[in-house]
């Protein structure tokens, strides 16, 4: 039997990445949007491992080919990938995409934070299937266990930990207050508790901070409040 690495790709498509809506940036996991013009639209729809050549290099990635179910509600055919450990602009570039093995059907979830989380666990499966070294890979929540993973270990935390590390992880690109922090987990007023929140920003960090490899995985706005630094 071939090694992962060795496997020949079940189909292979050329292209050029285009702009698409962005959401994936927004929530931290880019994706290279290609032009359907020349491919073959009856290709089995399906979340694929697969790696990506550009520029000489090759990168390994996730590639989404089919529908938007959770995004759109139209029936157009998109052919989206996301590159492991990888946020540079390349749009207009031509890029071959090989696709491996399937992972799952394309569905749609009930909103944007559980689609997330499926995203971080097709991560976690294509790293596996590559054999990748998972202590290099960006911190992963696992919604179901209520547990964080990362360096190849589970860190378990208390539910409001959980909460607010969550609400960062799902909306990188946002600054939380410590005020909306509180509302948002607490489920009360903040009015004068929000000592609960910095001891459970301190407590989160202590908990990630043997596995983070020195990365600060939560940021301290000064003046303003928290937000997530994924590791690249």
């Amino acid at each position: 039997m071939k090694e992962k690495k060795d496997r020949e790709a079940v189909y292979t498509i050329t292209g050029v990445v285009v702009h698409g809506r962005g959401i994936g940036k927004h929530v931290g996991t880019p994706t290279a949007n290609l032009q359907m013009e020349g491919h073959d639209i009856a290709l089995e729809t399906g979340v694929y491992v697969s790696k990506v050549f550009l520029n000489c290099h090759t990168y390994y990635a996730i590639t989404h080919i089919g529908t938007r179910p959770t995004l759109d509600n139209d029936k157009n055919i998109s052919i989206e990938t996301h590159i492991l450990d990888f946020d540079n602009d390349i749009y207009g570039c031509a890029v071959t995409v090989c696709l491996y093995e399937k992972l799952r059907e394309v569905r749609k979830f009930d909103d944007l934070s559980a689609l997330m989380e499926q995203v971080q666990e097709d991560r976690f499966l294509a790293r596996k299937y590559w054999g990748l070294d998972q202590t290099n890979c960006a911190l992963y929540m696992d919604v179901k266990r209520r547990c964080a993973m990362l360096g190849g270990q589970e860190i378990y935390l208390s539910v409001n930990e959980f909460g607010v590390l969550y609400l960062l992880y799902a909306f990188p690109q946002t600054t939380f207050t410590k005020e909306e922090i509180y509302q948002k987990i607490w489920r009360e007023p903040a009015n004068d508790h929000l000592h609960a929140v910095e001891n459970t920003i301190f407590q989160i960090r202590k908990k990630l901070k043997p596995y983070a490899k020195e990365h600060e995985y939560i940021k301290t706005v000064i003046g303003y409040g928290y937000r997530f630094y994924p590791a690249q």
